[in-house]
C-alpha cells in the first residue's frame, strides 16, 4: 500500500496539497477583504493568514465565519 505512495510523481505528492492550501487561503482572504468588518480587524486577519499560514487559516476557519454570523 505504501509502495504506491512512494512512486507518486513529486508534483502530485506535493503539488496537490499545496494547491489545495493556496486555494483555501485565497478563499479566506477574499472573505476577509469582502467582509463588513472594520479595517483594523481585516488587517489583523490578513496578517495572520499571510504571516502564519497554517495557523492563520485554521484560526480563521474556526473564529472568522462563526463570529461574522453572530
Amino acid at each position: 500500500m505504501f509502495d504506491r505512495l512512494m512512486h507518486l510523481p513529486d508534483w502530485l505528492f506535493y503539488g496537490v496539497p499545496a494547491l489545495l492550501y493556496l486555494l483555501l487561503t485565497l478563499w479566506a482572504l477574499s472573505h476577509v477583504l469582502g467582509s463588513a468588518s472594520r479595517r483594523p480587524q481585516k488587517i489583523l486577519w490578513v496578517a495572520l493568514l499571510v504571516l502564519f499560514p497554517l495557523l492563520g487559516l485554521f484560526n480563521w476557519m474556526i473564529m472568522g465565519p462563526r463570529r461574522a454570523a453572530q
